[in-house]
């Protein structure tokens, strides 16, 4: 295949694939959901400069994605839409230029690999247009990756540079993509370290190393309060060795049978080729690969470490920024010697990957929430003198989002004995007990379930609470 095709079909079937997935990705923005973290986003994004700043300081992220999507909103406005397509900019960034370095030093067929991989991996795909940082973390570890093989392969120090920019903009985006920027940093050591005729280009990894920390250091206090926080309290649940086994099914799991098993094959004869490569005396291809695989890998392990030690601060989902790795890994170590048959009987299984998820992330985006069945329902329904009330309080800003008019009040907080609402609208989660019949009867009220509602990730049922002499009369 690759032998047959010119240099300019091959950057027009490389740039056929980015606008694919450019149209797979967008068609999924043309929604009014978002959930939770979405939500507190776009409140955030509200502030200046300095007040995002603040606002991440007292969070437990650092600022560059908001500062960056604040960038683009100067531009392009502040839609749900322009805020969807921020995140899906990263993302095309991987596919076109990321490609064009990859095919440069490992082939056209590793270009393509990857860029079907990326898109294919089925995590990848959801959070690829979710108002979030992680397809932002995915581009700065992808591209830090890449040009820390520049750095060992080439002699010139701006691949260095390369490797200083992306390790900040990565640990000025996420804390667990700061702790795979600092796996990159030591593979790279090792590598220079342990290759004949490298060792003198230690220096420049000592400098750009510096360099990075300088220009971190003014986010340190902030990140030092945030881990104080965090230690003392944070919403994650304690990780047992079920929730490491359900770090998979988040990752590779879609609406195929076995599709997890089938991705789990797929790393292993991964491993298997990339071996393969060093022993072919392709070595520095072959150890690339498995530290591309290596540091998510250890990322998980540092999580679930730490999270031993301190307390609970690590899920799958922070594992997304080293997604772009996971593909790298895959297409370096597998395309260069699947055969004619084989090449094209993987492409068939990643396009029938990608399709599956697209049409599982279609269902997420417009079907399976009950978004526009709850704004109908409570635009139909809330009248003056009604309150829409809540039971969850981290849910506020889901609420503020959708009822910015409405008046809205957390459930615990009002009197029955002296409230004056005509209605209450009672929007009850699973996370706090739902008040009895018999305890509104005790203060003169009644309740009426009027169904399972929802938005995006949360779902809660729709309670209609009225005055009992009222409902009489």
């Amino acid at each position: 295949m690759n032998s047959k095709l010119t240099e300019k079909r091959k950057k027009g079937i490389l740039g056929i694939v980015a606008v694919f997935f450019f149209l797979l990705y967008l068609s999924l923005c043309f929604n009014n959901n978002v959930w939770t973290d979405e939500a507190f986003t776009i409140e955030l994004l509200k502030s200046d400069m300095s007040g995002i700043v603040q606002g991440t300081a007292s969070d437990v992220h650092p600022p560059l994605y908001y500062l960056i999507a604040k960038c683009f909103i100067y531009v392009l406005g502040n839609s749900l839409l322009a805020l969807k397509f921020i995140s899906i900019v990263p993302m095309i960034l991987c596919m076109t230029w990321g490609a064009v370095i990859i095919w440069r030093r490992f082939g056209f067929r590793a270009a393509l690999l990857f860029d079907f991989f990326l898109g294919a991996i089925p995590c990848t795909m959801e959070y690829a247009v979710q108002i979030r940082m992680y397809s932002w973390a995915i581009f700065f570890i992808t591209f830090m990756g890449l040009w820390a093989y520049e750095a060992y392969a080439e002699e010139r120090w701006l691949y260095f540079a390369g490797v200083a920019a992306t390790s900040v903009a990565a640990a000025y985006t996420h804390y667990f993509a700061f702790v795979s920027a600092i796996l990159i940093y030591g593979f790279l050591f090792l590598s220079l370290l342990f290759t004949p005729g490298k060792r003198r280009r230690l220096i420049e990894w000592f400098v750009s190393v510096v360099v990075s920390l300088i220009l971190y250091l003014p986010w340190m206090p902030y990140m030092k309060i945030q881990v104080k926080g965090v230690s003392r309290n944070y919403w994650i649940e304690e990780i047992t060795g079920e929730t490491v086994k359900d770090f998979f099914p988040f990752l590779f799991d879609m609406d195929i049978p076995w599709t997890t098993v089938i991705w789990m094959f797929i790393l292993v004869v991964g491993i298997a080729f990339a071996v393969y490569r060093i022993c072919k005396k392709e070595a520095g291809e072959g150890i690339f690969a498995l530290l591309c695989f290596a540091t998510p890998v250890l990322t998980a392990v540092t999580g679930v470490v730490m999270s031993s030690l301190i307390r609970p601060i690590f899920i799958v989902r922070y594992l997304l920024p080293c997604m772009g790795l996971v593909a790298l890994f895959l297409a370096v170590s597998l395309a260069k010697y699947l055969d004619r048959l084989v090449f094209p009987a993987l492409l068939f299984f990643l396009v029938c990957a990608v399709l599956t998820d697209y049409g599982q992330s279609v269902y997420r985006e417009y079907q399976w929430t009950h978004t526009k069945e709850t704004e109908e329902f409570l635009a139909e329904n809330v009248k003056e003198g009604d309150i829409i009330a809540y039971n969850y309080e981290s849910y506020k800003l889901i609420y503020d989002y959708y009822w910015n008019d409405e008046e809205k009040v957390l459930w615990q907080e009002i009197d029955l004995d002296t409230a004056d609402y005509r209605t209450i609208w009672l929007l009850d989660t699973i996370y706090w007990p739902t008040p009895t019949d018999e305890y509104l009867a005790e203060h003169g009220w009644q309740r009426t379930y009027m169904g399972n509602y929802g938005i995006e990730h949360n779902d809660f049922k729709i309670y209609k609470i009225t005055r009992i002499e009222a409902e009489a009369l």
